[in-house]
């Protein structure tokens, strides 16, 4: 191979290197702009029955979005998309019901997005490179885990003998999605507290896994930043 050949291979697959990782960057963002949007969605959202298929669609839309961003075989993403199908057409069952509907879309919505921070930290953890895509991954399991703590308390207040929060007794998805970012970020205004043991305990473990996952792992992740070189890595050079 001449040196012209092989300078021109090294710059096809730096080519190809660098277009993979912006691809993968791209991806992640789209799942956390995916994210933003199915909060801000939620939040503004009624308090009629229907909110509970639309939430459980978004829920399934956002586990496929991270699997298929974190590059997971096709077979997984596949059955991934089959059961948010069927957790979507069970949702609809619970229209008509009270509490007990809240509770069970709460726990088809926990059950989706359980799924998709570990596919992203195991994504995360096998590239071993810190960069873009990395933070990006970290955020994403972030505002994942807030929304994951919502539908807990969509649990335990739709299954509980008594209301989840002291001042509100008919409490909405948006009620819980306020509550868990709240909590997670240690902000506390107070206008909602948990009015249970259960809850009380799942508000102290989101503060402390949020705190603990912000100074651990975000830190960590941003600590170890590698800044991506602008122009030719050094040492690939190609004759004219």
């Amino acid at each position: 191979m001449t040196p012209r050949t092989r300078g021109r291979t090294a710059d096809r697959h730096w080519s190809f290197s660098r277009e993979l990782r912006t691809r993968t960057e791209y991806r992640f963002g789209l799942v956390l702009v995916l994210l933003l949007v199915t909060f801000v969605l939620l939040m503004v959202g009624s308090s009629s029955q229907w909110v509970r298929p639309v939430t459980v669609a978004l829920a399934g839309t956002t586990l496929v979005a991270a699997l298929f961003a974190a590059d997971v075989s096709i077979r997984v993403r596949r059955v991934a998309a089959i059961v948010a199908a069927a957790a979507f057409v069970t949702s609809l069952t619970t229209l008509g019901l009270h509490r007990t509907g809240d509770g069970t879309a709460a726990l088809l919505c926990a059950g989706l997005v359980a799924l998709a921070p570990v596919a992203i930290a195991r994504s995360a953890v096998r590239r071993r490179t810190v960069d873009v895509h990395t933070v990006l991954a970290a955020l994403t399991i972030y505002v994942l885990l807030g929304m994951l703590w919502a539908f807990v308390y969509g649990i335990l207040g739709g299954f509980g003998d008594a209301p989840f929060f002291a001042e509100q007794v008919t409490p909405s998805t948006a009620d819980y999605l306020y509550f868990s970012f709240i909590t997670q970020t240690t902000v506390g205004y107070g206008d909602l507290s948990a009015a249970t043991n259960p809850g009380r305990a799942c508000a102290v473990l989101e503060a402390l896994v949020g705190q603990l996952y912000l100074v651990t792992i975000v830190a960590l992740v941003v600590s170890r930043l590698t800044p991506r070189a602008r122009g030719r890595p050094s040492g690939e050079t190609s004759d004219p």
